[in-house]
């Protein structure tokens, strides 16, 4: 490929696992997975913000926080109470500025598909399909982004830091980053859930408590990849959806929830939301034009 490919690195910040109490007890997923129940989030909180008592500085310094935001600041006990009732707080923005230096960043550089080997960029990809391989691609994980100084700072803002401490009840141990394509493409439903499972109903897993916060970095309207959520959805489950996979058929959903709770997340490039992702969410996959969304989860 083209100069445009920087060697591939981690794209997370973490602190040493001596300080996490989750990595203390084993790394193994089985741990992970009961991060799926309320009670078990509820004690890992407590567990993590005993240990951190005793020296929050340690946690700031290895943490690197930074004093500026590219982020309009939003009331932060409102964002918190929202996100603890509803599982979202909507109305973020990030600045044009760091949206057009992040879009670009996405343009150069190569991505990534699960499951998949090989690299491409973005504009390889036409009506979700590779071109010259005539294999279909729904999303681009895009790579290097520890070389993107404006995602860097996204990272490290003390405003959302702050915002997912107080939600978490403690100093994340654990930050990832990603940005991520999703590909337009004409393909019916049926077998897009198929290709591409986030475009099916599902809750997310990822570790024993955690919060993200999503920007889009594209204009997104209903025929440009929504992002759909149950509302409260974070706080009350049925025990079969806690129990078998966390992709759940879209009959089962209605089953359990009013179709009043459901939410679709549209919004101008800049706009942000802080989400519980354990709610039941889900992506529609965009017609028109291809979504690019920056997503940091904290953990």
């Amino acid at each position: 490929m083209t100069g445009t490919l920087i060697q591939l690195k981690k794209q997370k910040s973490q602190l040493d696992e001596s300080n996490d109490f989750a990595k203390r007890i084993g790394s193994s997923k089985r741990w992970q997975s009961l991060g799926r129940f309320k009670t078990i989030r509820r004690g890992y909180s407590i567990v993590q913000n005993h240990l951190q008592r005793s020296n929050p500085h340690f946690y700031q310094q290895k943490l690197n926080i930074s004093n500026t935001s590219v982020i309009s600041p939003p009331q932060l006990d409102e964002c918190v109470d929202n996100i603890q009732e509803t599982g979202v707080h909507l109305g973020l923005q990030l600045n044009s500025n760091a949206v057009e230096k992040i879009r670009s960043f996405a343009h150069l550089n190569p991505c990534t598909e699960p499951k998949h080997d090989g690299f491409f960029l973005a504009s390889d990809i036409k009506n979700g399909c590779l071109q010259g391989k005539g294999r279909q691609v729904m999303r681009g994980l895009v790579s290097n982004l520890d070389k993107c100084a404006t995602i860097d700072k996204i990272v490290r803002d003390g405003m959302l830091i702050e915002i997912a401490r107080k939600y978490l009840g403690y100093y994340p141990t654990l930050i990832t980053r990603h940005l991520t394509w999703s590909f337009a493409s004409d393909l019916d439903e049926a077998e897009t859930q198929k290709l591409y499972p986030p475009t099916n109903f599902h809750y997310d897993v990822a570790g024993l408590n955690f919060v993200t916060v999503s920007f889009f970095i594209t204009d997104v309207e209903e025929n440009t990849g929504p992002h759909i959520m149950i509302k409260k959805s974070h706080n009350r489950k049925p025990l079969k959806m806690l129990f078998r996979s966390n992709i759940q058929k879209e009959a089962d959903v209605w089953r359990y929830y009013n179709r009043s709770e459901q939410l679709t997340i549209t919004g101008n490039a800049g706009f942000g939301f802080f989400q519980d992702p354990s709610c039941i969410h889900r992506l529609k996959l965009p017609k028109n034009s291809n979504r690019l969304i920056l997503q940091i989860r904290y953990s």
